[in-house]
């Protein structure tokens, strides 16, 4: 009988040993879920992150992809606009206001165009017979009003060049030298 007290006592000390070891492991494996556990709410919550950016941006391309349609983006009449979006539309401007009245401000001296000292032909507008009585005016003092110019732009015209290519003989060799290589002579050459 002692025998099998003693070989009870074993018994029980191997199962102790066997449970203390699949503690150790069921610990272990325990940890690892919770790590696993962690990782995955921290994918979760980086996941819903995105997706909140992901349909932001989504909301911000849509207004570019389908804008809402009207008489400046697409044929559709002005006619056929609601009165708030063609007063919208009619009064929308980039420039912000001065607040100086409009057109030419005080002090400001303009542009002109000027007249150039000395212009390439001077042309002489005098009248032939008065418009009061029709006598002639050839012998009458004449005293200048005011000067106008105008600016002219001669047609162009396309210049036509001749080029004539000689062949030299060198004196001492008696060598043949181009100044170009040859080409298609011109039919209208002489």
């Amino acid at each position: 009988m002692k025998e099998k007290v003693t070989d009870i006592s074993k018994v029980l000390q191997d199962m102790t040993a066997e449970m203390r070891l699949m503690r150790e492991t069921i610990d272990q494996q325990y940890a690892e879920i919770a790590k696993l556990n962690r990782n995955i709410e921290a994918l979760n919550r980086q996941l819903r992150k995105k997706d909140e950016e992901n349909s932001r941006l989504k909301e911000r391309l849509s207004k570019y992809e389908k804008p809402k349609k009207n008489s400046g983006n697409s044929s559709t009449p002005p006619s056929k606009e609601t009165m708030k979006d063609e007063i919208v539309r009619r009064t929308k401007s980039l420039r912000k206001p001065s607040g100086k009245k409009p057109g030419g401000q005080e002090g400001h001296d303009g542009h002109k165009l000027s007249c150039s000292p000395s212009p390439d032909e001077t042309i002489d507008d005098t009248p032939n017979y008065c418009t009061n009585c029709g006598g002639t005016l050839a012998d009458a003092e004449r005293v200048l009003d005011y000067v106008t110019q105008v600016i002219s732009i001669p047609e162009l015209k396309p210049v036509i060049k001749g080029i004539r290519h000689y062949v030299m003989i060198c004196k001492n060799c008696g060598g043949r030298i181009r100044t170009a290589p040859r080409r298609k002579p011109c039919p209208f050459a002489e």
